[in-house]
């Protein structure tokens, strides 16, 4: 089926087309610059979000957005789902966890209402475009589903709900220190990376943009630590070489999912 009769079909799949091409273009510039400049953030960003290591992997995470979402706009609208649904898991705590932390915004500049009006609009946005482009998956039998992608998605669970609900016990896990909303909007987007996980593991018909996000969210990062390598703690080392680790063992899975 053509874009203009998936549209025609179902005006759901434009809207969801526009918000990927938004998101694609704004998270290219915002990583950029959060890559760039991690500390300065208080300058350009809507917070003064910190320390620099997390501020550039923070950027990095923006700059795998910008290629997954560019990704997704050409996509049918079946293949997109795990997107939308990473994007609500990522938005929503977001959003609880704003009004926890107001104290690190300055209201006298534009960036802070734009953060308050994304993430305001944002889980509506995906979620209902969720609902509006339901397809046909089915859930994978036992032998289908790729046990080390659960394994993965339930411990980035487990990893989220630690930094969300205390992200100080949870920078044991990283070479950096993660507090406030900063801890927060990490754990947010580890919840992003567990949605795609588990949508890899269970819907083997619907992996590429999965295996795509889950190699090119941890390169990212991996990026962004040598951007920051002298400011990373003990640990620096098993810290990259986890995120690489876990990067290219998607590769594969991704460029199998793109050729089938």
């Amino acid at each position: 089926m053509t874009v203009a009769a998936e549209t025609t079909r179902n005006p759901a799949v434009f809207y969801a087309r526009i918000g990927f091409f938004v998101v694609a273009l704004a998270a290219g510039i915002s990583g950029a610059a959060l890559l760039v400049f991690p500390s300065g953030t208080s300058e350009f960003f809507s917070w003064a979000l910190g320390p620099p290591p997390l501020a550039a992997l923070v950027g990095g995470f923006y700059l795998a957005s910008a290629v997954v979402f560019a990704v997704a706009v050409r996509l049918p609208p079946d293949q997109v789902r795990s997107l939308l649904a990473a994007s609500l898991a990522l938005t929503l705590p977001t959003l609880v966890a704003t009004p926890l932390h107001l104290g690190v915004f300055d209201f006298g500049r534009w960036q802070a209402w734009g953060w308050m009006a994304l993430f305001i609009t944002a889980p509506l946005f995906w979620g209902g475009l969720l609902g509006a482009l339901r397809g046909t998956e089915t859930v994978a039998s036992d032998r289908e589903r790729s046990g080390a992608a659960l394994g993965l998605a339930g411990a980035l669970t487990g990893l989220a709900i630690l930094a969300w609900v205390e992200p100080g016990a949870a920078s044991v896990l990283v070479p950096f220190e993660l507090a406030g909303l900063g801890g927060r909007f990490l754990a947010a987007w580890l919840a992003f990376l567990a949605v795609m996980a588990a949508w890899y593991a269970v819907l083997p018909e619907r992996r590429f943009l999965p295996s795509l996000a889950l190699v090119a969210y941890p390169a990212a990062g991996v990026i962004a630590g040598l951007r920051t390598f002298s400011d990373l703690g003990p640990g620096r080392v098993a810290y990259l070489s986890a995120l690489a680790v876990m990067a290219s063992a998607f590769v594969r899975p991704a460029l199998r999912a793109r050729a089938s």
